[in-house]
Protein backbone atom coordinates (compact mmCIF):
# COMPACT_ATOMS: atom_id res chain seq x y z
CA UNK A 1 0.00 0.00 0.00
CA UNK A 2 1.19 3.19 -0.61
CA UNK A 3 1.58 5.51 2.33
CA UNK A 4 3.38 8.41 0.90
CA UNK A 5 0.49 10.42 1.44
CA UNK A 6 -1.76 8.97 3.60
CA UNK A 7 -1.72 11.38 6.57
CA UNK A 8 -4.47 12.76 9.36
CA UNK A 9 -4.37 16.68 10.91
CA UNK A 10 -6.69 17.76 13.41
CA UNK A 11 -5.86 21.21 14.23
CA UNK A 12 -6.85 22.85 17.48
CA UNK A 13 -6.89 26.69 18.60
CA UNK A 14 -5.28 25.91 21.83
CA UNK A 15 -4.35 22.56 23.68
CA UNK A 16 -2.38 22.62 27.21
CA UNK A 17 0.11 19.77 25.39
CA UNK A 18 -0.64 18.13 22.13
CA UNK A 19 1.19 14.93 23.16
CA UNK A 20 -0.86 15.11 26.22
CA UNK A 21 -3.68 14.77 23.52
CA UNK A 22 -3.15 12.57 21.29
CA UNK A 23 -2.07 9.92 23.95
CA UNK A 24 -5.89 10.29 25.60
CA UNK A 25 -7.13 10.35 21.66
CA UNK A 26 -5.23 7.10 20.92
CA UNK A 27 -6.51 5.63 24.42
CA UNK A 28 -9.98 6.02 23.34
CA UNK A 29 -9.46 4.77 20.08
CA UNK A 30 -6.62 2.41 19.85
CA UNK A 31 -7.72 2.30 15.94
CA UNK A 32 -6.46 5.92 15.35
CA UNK A 33 -3.82 5.39 12.09
CA UNK A 34 -0.69 5.83 11.69
CA UNK A 35 0.62 9.45 11.10
CA UNK A 36 -2.57 11.13 12.62
CA UNK A 37 -1.07 14.66 13.98
CA UNK A 38 -2.81 16.87 16.54
CA UNK A 39 -1.91 20.45 15.68
CA UNK A 40 -2.56 23.29 17.60
CA UNK A 41 -1.78 27.19 17.03
CA UNK A 42 -1.40 27.52 20.53
CA UNK A 43 0.25 25.23 22.77
CA UNK A 44 0.15 26.46 26.55
CA UNK A 45 2.34 23.66 28.59
CA UNK A 46 4.61 22.51 25.89
CA UNK A 47 7.11 19.89 27.43
CA UNK A 48 10.39 19.36 26.43
CA UNK A 49 13.20 17.17 27.25
CA UNK A 50 14.33 17.11 30.68
CA UNK A 51 11.56 18.54 31.78
CA UNK A 52 11.90 21.37 30.29
CA UNK A 53 8.66 23.75 29.04
CA UNK A 54 8.94 24.43 25.02
CA UNK A 55 8.35 27.93 24.36
CA UNK A 56 5.91 28.84 21.26
CA UNK A 57 4.32 32.11 20.39
CA UNK A 58 0.17 31.57 19.44
CA UNK A 59 0.15 30.96 15.43
CA UNK A 60 4.03 31.93 14.95
CA UNK A 61 5.45 28.44 15.67
CA UNK A 62 4.67 24.26 14.50
CA UNK A 63 3.81 22.87 17.76
CA UNK A 64 2.40 19.17 16.91
CA UNK A 65 2.01 15.60 18.19
CA UNK A 66 2.37 12.78 15.56
CA UNK A 67 1.26 8.96 16.17
CA UNK A 68 3.59 6.80 15.00
CA UNK A 69 3.02 2.67 14.41
CA UNK A 70 6.00 0.53 13.73
CA UNK A 71 5.06 -3.18 13.52
CA UNK A 72 6.05 -4.18 17.17
CA UNK A 73 9.36 -2.85 16.87
CA UNK A 74 11.17 -4.30 19.88
CA UNK A 75 11.29 -1.96 23.18
CA UNK A 76 15.50 -2.59 23.23
CA UNK A 77 15.64 -0.40 19.54
CA UNK A 78 13.07 2.21 20.35
CA UNK A 79 15.71 4.96 19.90
CA UNK A 80 15.60 4.24 16.13
CA UNK A 81 12.21 6.16 15.97
CA UNK A 82 14.11 9.37 18.02
CA UNK A 83 16.05 8.94 14.82
CA UNK A 84 13.83 8.92 12.40
CA UNK A 85 11.87 11.88 13.79
CA UNK A 86 15.18 13.39 14.24
CA UNK A 87 16.29 13.35 10.72
CA UNK A 88 12.27 13.95 9.30
CA UNK A 89 12.28 17.14 11.16
CA UNK A 90 15.88 18.06 10.25
CA UNK A 91 15.09 17.32 6.43
CA UNK A 92 11.89 19.46 6.51
CA UNK A 93 13.35 22.32 7.94
CA UNK A 94 16.48 22.13 5.09
CA UNK A 95 13.72 22.35 2.43
CA UNK A 96 13.01 25.79 3.46
CA UNK A 97 16.90 27.23 3.50
CA UNK A 98 19.55 27.67 1.08
CA UNK A 99 21.90 24.46 0.47
CA UNK A 100 25.10 26.31 2.24
CA UNK A 101 22.45 27.13 4.92
CA UNK A 102 21.48 23.44 5.22
CA UNK A 103 24.62 22.16 5.97
CA UNK A 104 24.26 24.26 9.39
CA UNK A 105 21.58 22.01 10.71
CA UNK A 106 22.07 18.49 12.58
CA UNK A 107 20.86 16.66 15.29
CA UNK A 108 21.89 17.41 19.12
CA UNK A 109 21.91 13.86 21.10
CA UNK A 110 18.89 12.82 21.92
CA UNK A 111 17.27 14.65 19.59
CA UNK A 112 17.09 18.56 19.50
CA UNK A 113 17.97 20.37 15.91
CA UNK A 114 20.57 22.93 15.97
CA UNK A 115 21.35 25.63 13.43
CA UNK A 116 25.18 25.93 14.06
CA UNK A 117 25.12 26.43 18.11
CA UNK A 118 21.36 27.26 18.23
CA UNK A 119 18.94 25.59 18.81
CA UNK A 120 15.64 25.74 15.88
CA UNK A 121 13.54 22.68 17.18
CA UNK A 122 12.92 20.10 20.30
CA UNK A 123 11.27 16.69 20.27
CA UNK A 124 9.73 14.67 22.65
CA UNK A 125 8.98 10.70 22.15
CA UNK A 126 6.68 8.88 24.30
CA UNK A 127 6.26 5.15 23.59
CA UNK A 128 3.51 3.13 24.83
CA UNK A 129 5.39 -0.84 25.15
CA UNK A 130 3.57 -4.16 26.26
CA UNK A 131 6.00 -6.54 26.84
CA UNK A 132 9.42 -6.27 25.07
CA UNK A 133 7.72 -4.74 21.62
CA UNK A 134 6.98 -1.22 21.28
CA UNK A 135 3.03 -0.69 20.23
CA UNK A 136 3.02 2.82 19.34
CA UNK A 137 5.25 6.27 19.82
CA UNK A 138 4.03 9.54 19.97
CA UNK A 139 6.44 12.59 18.80
CA UNK A 140 5.88 15.96 20.00
CA UNK A 141 7.68 18.36 17.20
CA UNK A 142 8.04 21.71 18.09
CA UNK A 143 9.69 24.25 15.34
CA UNK A 144 10.71 27.69 15.86
CA UNK A 145 9.22 29.43 12.57
CA UNK A 146 8.59 32.96 12.97
CA UNK A 147 10.03 34.27 16.49
CA UNK A 148 12.75 37.16 16.57
CA UNK A 149 12.38 37.51 20.10
CA UNK A 150 12.92 34.93 23.08
CA UNK A 151 12.52 34.74 26.14
CA UNK A 152 15.86 35.54 28.50
CA UNK A 153 15.75 32.55 30.52
CA UNK A 154 16.01 30.40 26.99
CA UNK A 155 19.58 29.90 25.91
CA UNK A 156 20.18 29.90 22.60
CA UNK A 157 16.91 29.86 20.30
CA UNK A 158 17.01 30.60 16.68
CA UNK A 159 13.73 30.74 14.24
CA UNK A 160 13.89 30.22 10.52
CA UNK A 161 12.55 33.45 9.96
CA UNK A 162 15.94 34.90 11.81
CA UNK A 163 17.80 32.86 9.13
CA UNK A 164 15.98 33.47 6.19
CA UNK A 165 14.10 36.87 6.64
CA UNK A 166 11.14 35.27 5.62
CA UNK A 167 7.72 34.14 7.31
CA UNK A 168 6.33 30.47 7.48
CA UNK A 169 2.62 29.03 7.84
CA UNK A 170 2.48 26.61 10.19
CA UNK A 171 0.19 24.27 8.50
CA UNK A 172 1.93 24.50 5.08
CA UNK A 173 5.18 23.23 7.39
CA UNK A 174 3.55 20.43 8.81
CA UNK A 175 1.97 19.23 5.57
CA UNK A 176 6.17 19.23 4.34
CA UNK A 177 6.95 17.10 7.52
CA UNK A 178 3.95 14.71 7.54
CA UNK A 179 5.05 14.32 3.46
CA UNK A 180 8.71 13.41 4.73
CA UNK A 181 7.50 11.34 7.31
CA UNK A 182 5.27 9.01 4.67
CA UNK A 183 8.56 8.80 2.04
CA UNK A 184 10.76 7.44 5.42
CA UNK A 185 8.08 5.50 7.16
CA UNK A 186 7.73 2.61 4.36
CA UNK A 187 11.97 1.40 4.73
CA UNK A 188 10.92 2.13 8.67
CA UNK A 189 8.65 -0.12 8.75
CA UNK A 190 10.42 -2.84 6.70
CA UNK A 191 12.74 -2.73 9.73
CA UNK A 192 15.51 -0.85 7.81
CA UNK A 193 16.63 1.04 10.69
CA UNK A 194 20.40 0.77 9.92
CA UNK A 195 20.06 3.17 6.97
CA UNK A 196 17.93 5.43 9.33
CA UNK A 197 20.92 5.49 12.14
CA UNK A 198 23.53 5.75 9.43
CA UNK A 199 22.02 8.99 8.12
CA UNK A 200 21.26 10.16 11.83
CA UNK A 201 24.93 9.55 12.78
CA UNK A 202 25.80 11.79 9.61
CA UNK A 203 23.84 14.90 10.70
CA UNK A 204 24.90 14.73 14.60
CA UNK A 205 25.90 17.81 16.71
CA UNK A 206 29.64 17.36 17.35
CA UNK A 207 30.24 13.95 14.80
CA UNK A 208 33.78 14.54 14.40
CA UNK A 209 36.44 16.32 16.71
CA UNK A 210 37.36 16.68 20.54
CA UNK A 211 34.86 18.55 22.32
CA UNK A 212 33.69 19.40 26.08
CA UNK A 213 31.26 17.09 28.06
CA UNK A 214 30.31 17.30 32.04
CA UNK A 215 29.22 14.54 33.57
CA UNK A 216 29.02 13.34 37.58
CA UNK A 217 32.72 13.17 37.87
CA UNK A 218 33.11 16.42 36.41
CA UNK A 219 34.60 17.75 32.97
CA UNK A 220 36.09 16.30 30.39
CA UNK A 221 37.28 16.17 26.40
CA UNK A 222 35.80 13.25 24.14
CA UNK A 223 34.59 12.46 20.53
CA UNK A 224 31.06 10.45 19.78
CA UNK A 225 31.93 6.96 18.78
CA UNK A 226 28.25 6.25 18.13
CA UNK A 227 24.52 5.96 19.56
CA UNK A 228 23.39 2.57 20.44
CA UNK A 229 19.90 1.14 19.99
CA UNK A 230 18.95 1.94 23.44
CA UNK A 231 19.45 5.46 23.11
CA UNK A 232 23.05 5.77 25.01
CA UNK A 233 25.35 7.86 23.97
CA UNK A 234 28.87 6.57 23.41
CA UNK A 235 31.88 8.70 23.75
CA UNK A 236 35.46 8.24 23.83
CA UNK A 237 37.39 10.29 26.17
CA UNK A 238 40.89 11.69 25.28
CA UNK A 239 42.47 9.24 27.31
CA UNK A 240 41.46 6.28 25.33
CA UNK A 241 38.45 5.52 27.62
CA UNK A 242 35.07 4.64 26.25
CA UNK A 243 31.64 5.61 28.06
CA UNK A 244 28.08 4.77 27.57
CA UNK A 245 25.68 7.34 28.93
CA UNK A 246 22.13 7.32 29.16
CA UNK A 247 20.12 10.51 28.68
CA UNK A 248 20.79 13.27 31.40
CA UNK A 249 23.67 11.41 32.36
CA UNK A 250 25.92 14.00 30.27
CA UNK A 251 25.91 17.07 29.51
CA UNK A 252 26.88 18.93 26.70
CA UNK A 253 29.95 21.88 27.49
CA UNK A 254 30.09 25.26 25.58
CA UNK A 255 33.46 25.21 23.74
Amino acid sequence: MDTQHIYHILTLEAVPSTNTYLRELVARDPSLPNLYSVHTLEQTEGRGQRGNQWYSRPGQDLAMSLLLRSNCLNAKEQYAVSELVAYATLKTIARYLTEEQAEQLSVKWPNDIYYGERKIAGILIEHSITGSKVDYSIAGIGINLNGTDFPEDLPNPISLRMITGESYDSREVLERLLRRFGWMLEEFLMGHYAEVHRLYMKRLYRRHGLYPYHDAQGRFMASIKDVLPNGCLVLEREDGQVVEYAFKEVVFDAH
